[in-house]
């Protein structure tokens, strides 16, 4: 059985968005749910055995709260709770070898964005070795439709694929988007190498390809799935991030890359996830 891992004592306010994202997830594919509570060693330094005992207590009482809030989504799922002590980096690192997927709540809110020492999320999406939802505390149940990325790329083809599930799963148009600029085109950014310099109706006709070629084989398996193209120039983070605020949520494939690449997301992934305007999900 596959098994999605949900991380609650991050995100704050945002956890209990996290663990019913991931619940539905996990029911969705039949997939077992594990939910976990990661205390950071280095944030305990220091603090006596009361300190440590209430610190305790407090994650295990938010342990049983995630486990009653996944099973209001479904009685049957199969759901485990685990509270560990480390780094929260580390730990999720080493959770995400081991599971089918990975989701964690934001761990900024609303119009604040976190200072460095709070940016545990960012850090355990470009740690992670599965596919990862980074969930904000906000509700966009009044939204419809999940948005994705496109490229050209395999990862947007792995992010098309997602996109595709979810998008039937909720009943929901799939907002398929291609962002193109000057910038993305040449630097190989955003999926692409370098090109001879082209007018702009050249580009725009190659932008348009691009969607069209990729949405071709999802428009032939399925012919019931309300497809909305955007093909938008200007830059991807941007434009995806406006896109993201209409929609439900938002795919995008990782470009994370070289030696570094378990420590890096590509830059467009790494943008939106910290505007994050919607759910989002990263597939590497």
């Amino acid at each position: 059985m596959d098994e999605i891992a949900v991380g609650v004592g991050i995100g704050g306010a945002a956890s209990p968005h996290a663990v019913r994202w991931a619940a539905a997830r996990a029911a969705h594919e039949g997939a077992r749910l594990s939910i976990v509570n990661v205390l950071d060693e280095a944030a305990l330094a220091g603090a006596d055995e009361e300190m440590r005992r209430t610190a305790t207590s407090l994650a295990e009482e938010r342990l049983a709260r995630a486990s009653e809030e996944a099973r209001a989504i479904d009685e049957a799922l199969p759901v485990e709770t685990s509270l560990l002590f480390g780094s929260p980096t580390e730990m999720f690192a080493d959770i995400s070898k081991q599971v089918s997927f990975l989701v964690v709540g934001t761990d900024w809110h609303g119009e604040t964005r976190a200072d460095r020492r709070r940016m545990q999320s960012l850090r355990i999406a470009a740690a992670s070795s599965a596919p990862v939802a980074v969930i904000p505390d906000f509700d966009v149940s009044r939204r419809r439709g999940v948005a994705v990325g496109i490229d050209g790329s395999h990862a947007s083809d792995r992010a098309i694929a997602f996109a595709v599930d979810e998008a039937s799963r909720l009943g929901a148009p799939l907002i398929a988007v291609h962002a193109w600029d000057i910038a993305a085109l040449t630097g190989g950014d955003y999926g692409y190498g370098a090109v001879p310099v082209l007018d702009t109706d050249d580009l725009e006709r190659a932008a348009d390809g691009v969607l069209q070629e990729a949405l071709a084989p999802v428009a032939r398996a399925h012919p019931e799935l309300d497809i909305q193209r955007e093909v938008v120039a200007g830059d991807p983070v941007h434009v995806l991030a406006e896109v993201a605020q209409r929609a439900s949520l938002l795919v995008v494939g990782s470009h994370g890359r070289g030696t570094l690449a378990r420590f890096l997301l590509g830059s467009v992934s790494h943008g939106v996830l910290a505007r994050l305007e919607a759910p989002t999900v990263v597939i590497r």
